[in-house]
């Protein structure tokens, strides 16, 4: 009878029995030998054996699990750009994700590998970003990068679970209502400007966004070719981006198709509309304009700087900014000297325009669809929106009527 072949205990140096896989060299150091998925050998090292094992208790578990332990050596900045490379996205909106990543992601959070991130830790960098000053939404905006991310590390079996997964309810209270100008506001505004020596220059400008509510760079984009005065009619079909151009470069225009497939659509005009862009035409012509001057692949730009340049988004903050606040000024001490309560504004963007056009539109009872596709958006719900504040408004309105005819009796 052939006695069974017992297997040689292996020991360390010390005289610790070793286990299945596990060695050492002659410089001292523990090693344990494994499979990985794909049948390839491989080893990891450590110095002490009792850590050695808790690697070799999670290498195991991992495998265990089915996670693929090829990557797990890989960071939350390496899947970021792996997750928006498979992203079917503009240009200009992968460089808005990766310039918002490296503002607050890509120093900290960005260089932890996938398999060492906890819950704990995605909560930790929301709670940073409150601290630094951000709003609800801007910290969800960030959450809207890191969950797919992860959830993409989670598909490709790299991590057990998505630790960004209902990390985000403490920053998902209600975001306070857009600015819209009341009528009394927009008319107050619109009459400042067309009477200012300074700021009459921008009134075709504030204008066409509140007679068309489009967006800042369908906009700054707009073309004399978009423009047909005839039938009066303005096609949407690009928007002008100012975006980084790369390290150190600056910024750029860039042409882009409108934000979504429902942003191509032909606007009719209104008359303040149409007059608008008449005054315009005339403003151009007396500023010398040069309609050749070619920016991103297009030319004879409908508004410009004084330079025949598209305005960029920093131009437009900054002349909506200096004119409100000169209206502020103009307006107080009017009212201070008529006795009465000044009708100020708010701080107001191009966005605050746009914001007001569908509000005035709204408020007029349009046709739900009709409105949505006059302002371009794909998202019905978008629409509706709008319709809620604007009865929200009226609703108080009405009260506030009714309050005053009973005071009255």
């Amino acid at each position: 009878m052939v006695k069974e072949r017992q297997r040689t205990t292996r020991k360390d140096k010390r005289g610790r029995i070793l286990k299945k896989g596990e060695g050492q060299d002659r410089n001292g150091r523990y090693y344990f030998n494994y499979t990985d998925a794909y049948g390839k050998r491989r080893r990891i090292y450590n110095n002490d054996l009792i850590e050695l094992r808790q690697e070799e208790a999670n290498l195991l578990k991992y495998i265990e699990d089915g996670i693929d332990i090829t990557v797990l050596d890989r960071t939350l900045n390496e899947q970021f750009e792996i997750y928006i490379r498979t992203k079917n996205i503009k240009a200009a909106t992968r460089t808005d994700y990766q310039d918002k990543w490296k503002k607050h992601v890509f120093d900290g959070l960005g260089r932890k590998k996938l398999v060492d991130i906890k819950k704990s830790d995605i909560q930790l960098f929301y709670k940073s970003l409150s601290e630094k000053g951000l709003k609800d939404g801007s910290i969800r905006a960030y959450a809207n990068l890191l969950y797919p991310t992860f959830e993409s590390a989670f598909n490709d079996d790299i991590i057990r679970k998505n630790p960004a997964k209902n990390c985000t309810k403490e920053y998902n209270r209600k975001s306070e209502k857009k600015a819209v100008l009341t009528v009394e506001q927009q008319e107050q505004l619109l009459d400042f400007i067309r009477n200012s020596a300074r700021y009459n220059l921008y009134a075709p400008f504030i204008t066409f966004a509140l007679a068309t509510a489009c967006r800042l760079g369908e906009i700054i984009g707009l073309t004399w070719e978009d423009v047909d005065m005839k039938n009066r009619t303005i096609s949407i079909n690009h928007q002008l981006r100012y975006v980084k151009t790369g390290e150190g470069k600056g910024h750029g225009f860039i042409n882009t198709t409108p934000k979504s497939e429902a942003g191509f659509r032909v606007i009719p005009m209104t008359i303040k509309c149409y007059r608008a862009l008449v005054r315009q035409k005339e403003l151009q012509l007396m500023l010398g304009i040069n309609h050749d001057l070619e920016v991103a692949g297009l030319k004879n730009f409908v508004f410009t700087t004084t330079t025949s340049k598209p305005y960029d988004p920093t131009n437009v903050s900054n002349f909506i900014y200096n004119m409100v606040n000169a209206y502020n000024r103009e307006e107080q001490k009017k009212a201070a000297a008529e006795k009465r309560e000044a009708c100020l504004l708010p701080h107001i963007s191009c966005h605050t325009l746009r914001h007001t056009a569908c509000t005035r539109l709204a408020e007029t009872n349009i046709n739900i669809k009709v409105l949505q596709k006059f302002m371009g958006h794909s998202d019905i719900n978008t629409t509706m929106n709008i319709y809620n504040h604007v009865d929200d408004t009226m609703m108080q309105s009405e009260i506030e009527k009714a309050e005053r005819m009973h005071e009255a009796i």
